[in-house]
C-alpha cells in the first residue's frame, strides 16, 4: 500500500464526507475526500510535469496551518518526491520571496486566498504555484513504485514506517479512528504530515485546521463537532 492507494480508497469510502476544514480569519472552507483528491492530483501532475521534477528531487512545503498545506503535503506523498527541510523547491506565501536569495524557479507561490485563486502580488521571476496547478487535470498516476522510497527524508520513513510512526502517534494521543480532531498551531514537519495527510487516510479523521490567532477553542469545537483539539506550537 502506498499513500495514493490510501487515498483512493479513502475516496471510495468517504466521498463527499469533510476530509480536511479550514478555519481562517477570512472563512471557511471544507474540502471532502474527492475535493482533496482532486487537488492532490492536480498538484501531483504540476509537480512531475511542471516542474518536472522526480524521485530524485526533494521539496519543502512551508504553509502553515492553511488548507494548502496537506494538499502539498499529498502531493509529496503521492509522487514519492522525498521531503525535507532543505530541499529543491519550496513551496511558501508570496511574503517568502522578499527575503529569498537562492534560484527563484526554486520557489513556488502558492495563494493564501481561502479558495486558492492565485496571488496577483508574485514578484517577476518567481512560480506562481497556484495559476501554474490549475492548468493540470485532476487525473493522477504515479510515474514510478514508491513503497519503498524514503518519503520524509530527515526521519528516514518509508510510508509503512511512516504508517508505524502515526499508528504510535494516534495511540499516544488516545485518537480513536473515524472521529474529527483539530490542529492548532504548524507544529514539526513529521506532525502536519502524520495528523493532516496520514491519519485522515488510514484511520479515518476528519481534520480541522484552526488558523485563527486569538480562536475561540470552546466555540469552534461545538460549531465543528470536535472530539479532540491537538495543539502544537
Amino acid at each position: 500500500m502506498t499513500y495514493w492507494s490510501n487515498l483512493q480508497r479513502t475516496v471510495k469510502d468517504r466521498g463527499p464526507a469533510p476530509l480536511v476544514t479550514w478555519l481562517g480569519e477570512l472563512g471557511r472552507i471544507e474540502l471532502s475526500a474527492v475535493t482533496f483528491a482532486n487537488a492532490v492530483s492536480k498538484a501531483g501532475n504540476f509537480i512531475i510535469d511542471g516542474l518536472e521534477l522526480d524521485e530524485d528531487s526533494s521539496i519543502a512545503v512551508e504553509l502553515g496551518n492553511h488548507w494548502q498545506s496537506p494538499v502539498w503535503l499529498g502531493a509529496a506523498l503521492a509522487t514519492g518526491i522525498p521531503l525535507k527541510q532543505d530541499a529543491d523547491i519550496l513551496f511558501s506565501h508570496a511574503d517568502r520571496a522578499n527575503t529569498w536569495s537562492a534560484s527563484k524557479d526554486s520557489l513556488v507561490v502558492i495563494s493564501q486566498d481561502p479558495f486558492g485563486m492565485p496571488s496577483k502580488d508574485v514578484p517577476e521571476g518567481f512560480v506562481n504555484g497556484s495559476a501554474e496547478v490549475r492548468t493540470f487535470g485532476d487525473y493522477f498516476a504515479p510515474s514510478w513504485t514508491n513503497e519503498l522510497d524514503v518519503l520524509v527524508a530527515q526521519e528516514s520513513f518509508t510510508w509503512d514506517a511512516l504508517v508505524g510512526h502515526a499508528r504510535a502517534l494516534q495511540i499516544a494521543n488516545s485518537i480513536t479512528d473515524g472521529t474529527c480532531i483539530a490542529i492548532s498551531g504548524t507544529g514539526d514537519l513529521v506532525s502536519r504530515v502524520v495528523f493532516t495527510v496520514v491519519l485522515p487516510v488510514i484511520a479515518g479523521l476528519s481534520v480541522v485546521l484552526i488558523d485563527q490567532p486569538s480562536a475561540d477553542m470552546d466555540a469552534i469545537k461545538k460549531q465543528e463537532k470536535i472530539d479532540q483539539i491537538i495543539t502544537f506550537a
